[in-house]
């Protein structure tokens, strides 16, 4: 039977392309629910368990878990499940903090590994703790860095190379340098990460504005550039949006003016006039609508679209906001990056984008139908981008290769879900992104078929090409569309009565917490169907055990359909 098991437990954990090793147990599988019980007959004999008031459901969340994750890591009942050695040097595992979900009415506690004290970047420990905090699950990335742990390279060389880079000239950015493990083209580096940089010139001055720059600690060289922005109630009135709707819309009295703020949602939003959002950033939000600014169906499109999703986050996912302390919801529309204009003088600027430094949206315009209109009319695309938010705020999925492809595909995934949401049947809802926005029956992509709009829909044609920016960050966009496809397979599941097997609410719960709880900076594919397959098991754990059998091997065989096992 340990045989068994441990045949089991290396069926179940797979050596990562990104330099990672993975592994995960949960207490509704066989062998999750092995390892949890020998942990439990361990306790007695573990010294960190050995007195009464040192037991898990004495302790407080993460205390609870730090002993659990290092008794794990200890004990025999897991054995694939090791803390990497660099040299003699042994892993450390530092908390990131302690979030209780009340979608699946458990507490996870995250930990980050450090050796030598230098966090391995894109590492991650998730402890999920249920019930006097026993363990649900347990789902871990480790790495196995270099040796090296002294940097060669000066923090002010590093600022000077990221200066030069993103375009400063002899001024040096206001920036500090952080000293991590970094894994990049297969090969780990120690290396100084210097994150939210602002570019101020390029050789091909396009969105996004904002990237993260990875320098190797040794010799000074720039690894790679991670960009940062993915591209693309007081009173109530109701008004028209670019689509000709009617749409209520939340506002505020601001010194006797009406103004587009919505003070329950915590929503503005602002004309900037059409001037550009990457060389006038210093401007935006701009001028907020109704102050001096008659707002415009542009201006009711963003702000009643953003209220959808502050409304869906709040109701559904039990989100306060994207960054779930409420901060507000921001944007901009009328922007134009002249750079980027097509053809010139037209004032189309087909892109819409999130700011991960001034935390906001900016919408530019597209032709449709022989009329301007902005890119802020269609909800999905709204969702898609204020998604991208959430994820910077929780997994913070690096923007390149398959992690980037991810940062996309759950955006995408949002973006159809909460367009589609109050269409109770999953069988008439539209697939397709950024329909509003073409006219006609075309897109931008499409989950159920993604290669009428050039994505790759099966693993065995994924596309293998450099990370840098002419080629799309390794083909992010392109890619996107295999995990898109899995997630349409999981979510067009049906029962063999022919009704669909997840509710839209079950389906946003499942991806909210494969998202926000499960992955990590350098992610992919696998990881995301690790992560579903875990946050399945905690939301439908109290199911019968058919039931709960049903599901999963409903994201298991919507993951198989993509090639994604």
């Amino acid at each position: 039977m340990a045989k068994q098991r441990k045949a089991a437990n290396r069926r179940r954990t797979k050596k990562a392309t990104c330099g990672f090793h993975a592994v995960a147990f949960h207490v509704t599988e066989p062998e999750g629910q092995t390892a949890f019980r020998a942990l439990s007959a361990e306790r007695p004999s573990v010294a960190a368990f050995a007195l009464q008031d040192a037991q898990p459901s004495r302790l407080d969340p993460e205390s609870a878990a730090k002993r659990i994750l290092d008794h794990a890591l200890a004990s025999e009942a897991m054995p694939t499940f090791t803390a990497p050695k660099v040299g003699v040097s042994e892993s450390e595992f530092k908390s990131l903090g302690v979030e209780t979900v009340p979608l699946t009415r458990t507490t996870f506690v995250k930990f980050r590994q450090l050796v030598k004290g230098i966090p391995v970047h894109g590492s991650l420990v998730t402890v999920e703790l249920g019930e006097a905090n026993e363990c649900v699950s347990l789902n871990s990335n480790l790495g196995a860095p270099v040796r090296n742990h002294v940097a060669k390279i000066s923090p002010r060389q590093v600022v000077k190379t990221v200066a030069a880079k993103a375009g400063y000239g002899r001024t040096l950015p206001d920036v500090t340098p952080a000293l991590y493990y970094y894994h990049v083209r297969g090969k780990w580096h120690l290396a100084y990460i210097v994150e939210n940089v602002r570019v101020h010139k390029h050789r091909k001055p396009r969105a996004p504005f904002v990237f993260d720059y990875v320098v190797d600690a040794m010799s000074g060289s720039l690894l790679t550039e991670l960009a940062r922005t993915p591209y693309m109630t007081a009173a109530t009135l109701s008004e028209r949006d670019e689509l000709g709707r009617v749409r209520k819309i939340g506002i505020d009295v601001d010194r006797a003016a009406t103004v587009l703020r919505d003070p329950g949602l915590h929503i503005e939003t602002y004309d900037f006039g059409g001037r550009d959002p990457a060389e006038q950033h210093a401007s935006l939000p701009g001028v907020i609508f109704g102050s001096s600014h008659a707002w415009t169906p542009a201006a009711v499109s963003a702000h009643s679209n953003a209220a959808v999703v502050a409304t869906f986050l709040r109701s559904i996912l039990r989100r306060n906001n994207i960054d779930d302390k409420g901060t507000r919801i921001v944007s901009s529309v009328n922007c134009l990056r002249k750079a980027e204009e097509r053809p010139p003088n037209s004032g189309i600027w087909f892109n819409a984008l999130w700011d991960p430094i001034l935390q906001q949206m900016v919408y530019g315009q597209a032709k449709c139908n022989g009329k301007l209109r902005s890119v802020a009319a269609a909800l999905d695309v709204v969702a898609h981008e204020l998604f991208h938010g959430v994820t910077g705020h929780t997994a913070r999925l690096e923007y390149a290769l398959e992690s980037g492809a991810l940062n996309e595909s759950y955006s995408d995934i949002f973006g159809v879900i909460i367009a589609n949401f109050t269409e109770p049947d999953i069988g008439k809802w539209n697939w397709r992104i950024g329909h509003d926005l073409v006219g006609g029956n075309g897109a931008i992509r499409d989950l159920q078929h993604p290669g009428r709009y050039r994505q790759r829909q099966h693993m065995k044609r994924f596309l293998r090409i450099r990370r840098d920016r002419a080629h799309d960050y390794g083909g992010v966009h392109e890619n996107s569309g295999i995990h898109n496809f899995a997630a349409y397979s999981v979510m067009t599941t049906r029962h063999a009565s022919k009704r669909f097997l997840f509710s839209a609410k079950e389906l946003a719960a499942m991806f909210y917490i494969a998202l926000t709880q499960h992955l990590s900076r350098q992610s992919g594919f696998l990881d995301s169907r690790r992560a579903m397959l875990l946050a399945t098991r905690s939301l439908f754990r109290e199911r019968a055990p058919g039931a709960l059998a049903r599901r999963v091997a409903a994201v298991e065989a919507g993951f198989h359909a993509a090639g994604i096992h």
